[in-house]
């Protein structure tokens, strides 16, 4: 924002005036007076200048009344770096206000938000997750758009009481089992990339032939099924990675690559959906709380107790330490076992 500053004698002192033109092309000036000397309104400029920018600005005429669901997909088309399942959550969270969501902008209120957040249905974490993607669409709202004058987010409370859940594994018992359960090849492929490499589902089901080389797969992409089934760019810049996979997954996807039709895109899985479908039904047949991603979970776990650096396991998932810290690190039997082996190596040793 360009401003004019302009300095005159009022009233036996000194008259400071700022003068700007907002995004309507309409001018508005500012002024102060009552300087003793030209110096001392100088050195009032600056304060001056930074209030105006903090002020709200004129709502732009084409944003008038403009619904916070049109909102989301106006701000979320500007940031062409954000992925496309972050993306999905922002829309998620929006349409999670229900009525509040068609509502203009500017007649928002806390009371509406507070409302609309009470009859949340959802977990604590998703909860966390959906109010931070709406505090940064309304703090987008203030500045740079001028929709409103303050974040109306900013004191709403959500249900914080939460159980820290340990994340499911399975055993090496369950994982034999699956692998001698009546399921199709491509199922069972699918189980060991999961459980052999630690693949999300969109990972896992987005593998062309030209990412397994020898004993590696790249990773570079992932499959999104809504709107439509597409590729897309992989969860986080950490999503890229090469991970190293043991012989028995490498002799499954060389049986896999000989026995199966090969897709004309060169997929492994033609057809993903219904792919992770199966699996996730198979694996409920072993216990009812187990999901495709706990074979994920139990990759990492494998990889920690075995003693592997942090650092290492998260590039492997693909994931940055801190989220790994928060989601993995926890104490499995073998790492109680392990723990207490060392212990007395240690001690004893004094």
């Amino acid at each position: 924002m360009k401003t004019t500053t302009t300095y005159r004698r009022k009233d036996s002192g000194w008259q400071l005036i700022v003068s700007w033109k907002d995004a309507n092309g309409g001018w508005h000036q500012k002024s102060k007076q009552g300087f003793a000397t030209k110096g001392e309104a100088k050195e009032a400029e600056a304060a001056i200048i930074e209030a105006i920018k903090k002020a709200p600005r004129p709502v732009d005429k084409a944003l008038k009344g403009i619904t916070l669901k049109e909102f989301c997909d106006i701000y979320l088309k500007t940031k062409k770096s954000v992925a496309n399942n972050t993306k999905r959550i922002y829309r998620c969270a929006v349409n999670s206000l229900r009525d509040v969501a068609k509502k203009p902008v500017h007649k928002i209120t806390y009371i509406d938000l507070q409302n609309a957040v009470s009859e949340w249905k959802i977990k604590p974490d998703t909860q966390k997750q959906y109010k931070a993607k709406l505090n940064i669409i309304f703090r987008a709202a203030v500045r740079p758009y001028g929709l409103i004058a303050t974040n109306p987010l900013t004191d709403i409370e959500i249900d914080r009481a939460r159980e820290k859940k340990e994340k499911l594994t399975i055993s090496e018992a369950q994982f034999r089992q699956l692998m001698e359960m009546k399921l199709k090849p491509r199922v069972k492929l699918a189980a060991a990339l999961c459980y052999y490499a630690g693949l999300r589902r969109g990972e896992m089901l987005a593998l062309t032939w030209a990412d397994v080389k020898d004993l590696t797969i790249t990773i570079n992409k992932q499959i999104i099924t809504v709107p439509t089934i597409h590729n897309a760019a992989p969860k986080s810049k950490n999503g890229y990675r090469t991970i190293p996979i043991p012989l028995p997954l490498k002799t499954m996807l060389n049986q896999h690559h000989d026995n199966q039709p090969m897709d004309i895109q060169r997929r492994l899985f033609p057809k993903p959906v219904g792919t992770y479908e199966s699996l996730a039904r198979a694996l409920r047949k072993i216990d009812p709380a187990l999901s495709p991603h706990c074979l994920r979970h139990t990759y990492a776990t494998h990889l920690l107790a075995k003693g592997m650096d942090i650092r290492t396991v998260a590039a492997l998932l693909g994931d940055d330490v801190k989220t790994v810290i928060g989601t993995y690190v926890h104490y499995s039997d073998e790492m109680r076992e392990a723990a207490a082996r060392d212990i007395q190596k240690i001690f004893n040793a004094v």
